[in-house]
């Protein structure tokens, strides 16, 4: 009997092509499209949490594309996400204060550990939630505050570029203008 094999040979799919854009201090920028148009990869891709397959990803000066996994690291800092889907960006298993307060300890260790706790109340303050919340796990809240969470944590190290993948489309209409309300506030900020 012949050797058959059941997966077909890797093909690759060019989900996005011949794109530009700049994004200003304190702007705003959307990309629109169908779905399966490449958005997310495109923004992932400008961050570099996906391998673009050629081109230039330019931030402050840099081509974050040819930046040593060392050199990167210390840019995430500077380079925030906050993903669609709040019930699945959050590890369940983690009280939300450390979800929060990890990017502080992976990016900013010069910090005290008093300073880090200090700096994740001061975050559940700003996007509406309770510092006594911060013992809370992800299931013990709404949708809502669960991308609340999420802000507050993609806000941790004060980043220079927030990359939002659709943040209110998994929320009620009440709370997606919540979330859209405190996302321009912190933008004038």
């Amino acid at each position: 009997m012949p050797r058959r094999s059941f997966f077909a040979e890797r093909q690759y799919l060019k989900a996005v092509r011949g794109i530009s854009f700049k994004v200003m201090p304190g702007k705003t920028l959307g990309i629109v499209g169908e779905s399966g148009s490449g958005k997310t990869t495109s923004a992932m891709a400008a961050v570099n949490l996906v391998q673009a397959s050629g081109g230039k990803v330019i931030f402050e000066g840099d081509d974050l594309l040819k930046l040593a996994p060392e050199e990167m690291r210390r840019r995430r800092r500077h380079l925030q996400v906050i993903f669609q889907d709040p019930y699945s960006s959050l590890n369940p298993r983690e009280r939300v204060g450390a979800i929060v307060r990890e990017p502080l300890d992976l990016m900013m260790p010069e910090l005290s550990r008093e300073e880090r706790e200090a700096r994740v109340a001061e975050l559940f303050v700003l996007v509406g939630l309770r510092p006594d919340q911060m013992a809370l796990f992800p299931h013990q809240f709404s949708g809502g505050q669960r991308q609340r969470i999420s802000i507050a944590r993609a806000l941790a190290t004060n980043p220079r570029l927030i990359v939002c993948d659709e943040p209110v489309s998994a929320l009620d209409v009440a709370i997606q203008a919540q979330i859209l309300n405190l996302l321009q506030r912190l933008q004038a900020e």
